[in-house]
C-alpha cells in the first residue's frame, strides 16, 4: 500500500471515527472497527518505514539479517523470556534538578518543573 495512500485513509477513517461518536450501540461498534483499522493502518506504516531503515543499514553499513534476529532476541531477553516483548524497565528516571522520581511518561518534574529529558525508547 502507498505510504500517501495509507495516510489519506487514515485521515479518513479518522473523521469518520469522529463522526460515530455519538453513543449508541451500532455506532459504539462501528467506531471500535475504526479504531482497530487505525491502529492496522499505523502498524502497516511503522513496517514500512522499520523495513527501509533496515535496508538502508544493510546496503549502506554491510549489517546482516543474522546481526538483527541476534540483537532482536538480545532485547527480547533483557527480562529473561524469549517471549516477543519487550521487557519494561523497572528503572525509575529522578529529576535533574531536585533528584525526586519522576512520574513515568513525564516531560516535567511535579516539584520543581524542571524538563526532564527520556530515553529514546522509554514507555
Amino acid at each position: 500500500m502507498n505510504l500517501f495512500f495509507a495516510f489519506a485513509l487514515a485521515t479518513t477513517a479518522r473523521s469518520q471515527q469522529e463522526h460515530l461518536s455519538s453513543g449508541s450501540t451500532s455506532a459504539d461498534s462501528a467506531s471500535a472497527r475504526l479504531s482497530t483499522e487505525l491502529i492496522r493502518a499505523d502498524i502497516e506504516k511503522l513496517l514500512m518505514i522499520t523495513e527501509a531503515l533496515w535496508t538502508i543499514l544493510k546496503e549502506q553499513l554491510g549489517y546482516t539479517d543474522d546481526k538483527l534476529i541476534q540483537m532482536i532476541q538480545k532485547i527480547d531477553l533483557r527480562d529473561g523470556k524469549l517471549n516477543g516483548k519487550v521487557a519494561r524497565s523497572t528503572e525509575r528516571s529522578t529529576c535533574p534538578q531536585c533528584g525526586r522520581v519522576l512520574i513515568r511518561n513525564h516531560p516535567v518534574c511535579l516539584y520543581c518543573g524542571a524538563v526532564a529529558k527520556q530515553k529514546p525508547f522509554e514507555r
